[in-house]
């Protein structure tokens, strides 16, 4: 796979544990619906902390099982760590790119979050994820829609606002394939596969307990950098360790109600294998 813009800092580990919350119910639904099951097989393209694949590994159960492949070593130790104290002995994860990754048998299904969004060949890897995929079997996909406004807020919070500008900058520029989830259809075209049955979901909340504001600012924290070395923030443009803490704040007091970014799933079934 193509390298992660965000890298594999204890920091930006932390930040994808995080943004998993919000995202499980979206992933649980598309798992659900797609028709995973127990007693399948399954592979988690890039795991990162493995929270795909412990989700997967409570639905297949004991019977099934489920491999996590990732290229960062570091994603690859904590998602094992984090596996064995779930009590989940179903799951084994493995530090391998997608087009390195050989295994003895295919898969019911495989599972992608956030991966293709990476990719600067999309027509390869999906051609590459289907070729893992028996016959018969599932190739799911959950993407971020990377487009203006990537976060919304009512009444409006300037801080959200502001985040949601920069975070989108920097994900634009930095992603190989940042149109991936508004393209689906003419990816998996491409790729000589059949056409997904699509959803679209965002992420809402506010008031005191809203996870939306740990995200945003996990995630401005981890852009933050590059937006320095693109010219477009200062170190002093913005107090990232009070950010969470005003935002929510601003959102109390405004009383606002606030928008995710939109998640895309995109899944097929795939009669013939694709090798």
């Amino acid at each position: 796979m193509d390298d992660y813009l965000l890298g594999d800092s204890p920091q930006e580990l932390k930040r994808l544990t995080l943004q998993a919350r919000p995202l499980r119910p979206i992933t649980a639904r598309l798992l659900s619906e797609s028709g995973l099951a127990k007693g399948m097989r399954v592979l988690d393209l890039g795991c990162g902390p493995g929270d795909v694949a412990i989700l997967a590994a409570t639905i297949v159960g004991s019977s099934g099982e489920v491999v996590g492949i990732d290229c960062s070593e570091e994603a690859v130790a904590l998602a094992t760590y984090r596996a064995s104290l779930s009590g989940l002995q179903q799951i084994k994860f493995q530090t391998c790119d997608i087009y390195d990754f050989l295994d003895i048998s295919l898969f019911d299904f495989v599972i992608g979050r956030y991966v293709m969004v990476h990719q600067a060949d999309p027509t390869a890897f999906l051609r590459k994820s289907a070729s893992l995929v028996r016959p018969g079997g599932v190739l799911a996909l959950h993407e971020v829609l990377l487009s203006e406004p990537l976060m919304d807020s009512s009444p409006k919070l300037p801080l959200l606002s502001d985040a949601g500008r920069w975070i989108l900058t920097a994900l634009q520029a930095g992603m190989p394939n940042h149109s991936c989830a508004e393209r689906m259809i003419e990816h998996f075209f491409e790729a000589g596969l059949p056409q997904p049955q699509l959803s679209c979901e965002r992420p809402i909340g506010g008031g005191e307990d809203s996870l939306l504001y740990g995200w945003t600012s996990e995630t401005l924290k981890s852009i933050f950098p590059h937006l320095i070395r693109m010219g477009l923030v200062s170190p002093e443009t913005e107090d990232l360790n009070t950010f969470e803490r005003r935002l929510k704040e601003q959102a109390l007091s405004a009383r606002s109600q606030i928008l995710g970014p939109t998640q895309i799933t995109a899944w097929v079934k795939l009669e013939s294998n694709n090798d």
